[in-house]
């Protein structure tokens, strides 16, 4: 923070036109990877950044640093709360266990206090009291009745808290490889799926095919439009994305900015190929709608590859990366595979 508090000055002070695009881009960077805090929301706080972010393109610096300081106090007070949550769920499950443990080992003394004492009275028939050996039994009985009643009741609070537990642990998993904005997978989602999807390759066989997606003249739309259109415009794409790749395999992500990224399991490259000129023909045939202007025309750019025998995850994404750069160079709004 203080090298960036330090850079930012510098900022201000002069005249360094390319920097403040940078530092523009930066702070627009951090607001599409924006989290839900307990003093605002998700969208709340990519909305900020957006806005410094054209304040830094204007010149505008003064709010900068204060706001990005407190966003960060905020975040870890935010992840700091949520894991205290998870360890007060954790101590409150070895709490019961422990309680459980406890009530086991009282149980057990009184009932082999229980078992002597009508052992005692059976092994000596001559001086049996029938009463004393009635209240004996029925003694045991409400000893293990109540038992049981207490198991069932801790058995209870247990499923309920691990339940518990393990809801906040998948929103936690689905909020670590999701991206707020368009709801698709995120990056560090795909690498994971990346390195599974070559594995099966290499193990079975299995085809596969990589489609990497940018939307074309994405910074003429945030420049002209604003932000807020921009990001319309991301979860308009992540939109027709589901509605063209709808199998279950089929795998979508936002790789990052305006890219993203799709991963077709058991598809061969001239099937993937019709998908792909498929979702660049939804894109272009349907406008997104805005409030105030005419409908928005978007056109995509896409590389497609299929996985090559021997081919590790990188070599694979660059290849596809290459075709992508093959098909913005070819003039856009067109499929290179």
């Amino acid at each position: 923070m203080s090298r960036f508090r330090s850079w930012l000055w510098q900022l201000v002070g002069g005249d360094a036109p390319y920097e403040r695009t940078l530092l523009a881009e930066v702070l627009s960077i951090l607001g599409e990877h924006a989290f839900e805090t307990h003093k605002r929301t998700a969208e709340a706080t990519r909305q900020a950044f957006s806005e410094l972010s054209d304040q830094a393109h204007a010149g505008e610096l003064d709010g900068i640093i204060p706001f990005v300081r407190q966003q960060r106090r905020d975040e870890q007070q935010f992840v700091e709360g949520h894991l205290n949550d998870l360890r007060d769920l954790a101590w409150n499950l070895l709490s019961a266990l422990s309680k459980v443990a406890q009530g086991e080992a009282q149980d057990d003394a009184a009932l082999r206090q229980q078992v002597q004492r009508l052992t005692q009275q059976t092994q000596r028939p001559d001086a049996l009291n029938i009463q004393a050996l009635r209240q004996t039994l029925q003694s045991l009985t409400s000893l293990i009745e109540q038992r049981e009643q207490r198991h069932r009741q801790t058995l209870n609070q247990l499923q309920g808290q691990i339940h518990h537990l393990m809801r906040e642990l998948a929103q936690a998993r689905r909020e670590s490889t999701t991206d707020p904005l368009t709801g698709l997978y995120n990056r560090r989602a795909f690498e994971e799926t990346l390195r599974h999807t070559v594995g099966l390759n290499r193990l079975f066989g299995y085809p596969a095919t990589m489609l990497l997606l940018d939307i074309d003249h994405f910074k003429q739309i945030n420049d002209t439009y604003g932000h807020t259109v921009g990001d319309a415009a991301l979860k308009w794409i992540a939109e027709q994305i589901v509605r063209v790749c709808k199998r279950k395999s089929d795998f979508a992500a936002r790789y990052g900015g305006e890219e993203f990224v799709i991963i077709l399991r058991e598809t061969s490259l001239r099937d993937a190929q019709k998908i792909a000129q498929q979702l660049a023909e939804q894109v272009r045939k349907s406008p997104l709608s805005l409030p105030d202007s005419e409908p928005l025309r978007l056109t995509v750019s896409i590389g497609v590859s299929e996985l090559q025998p021997h081919e590790s995850e990188d070599e694979w994404l660059r290849r596809t990366d290459a075709l992508l750069y093959q098909a913005k160079q070819a003039g856009r709004d067109r499929v290179a595979a």
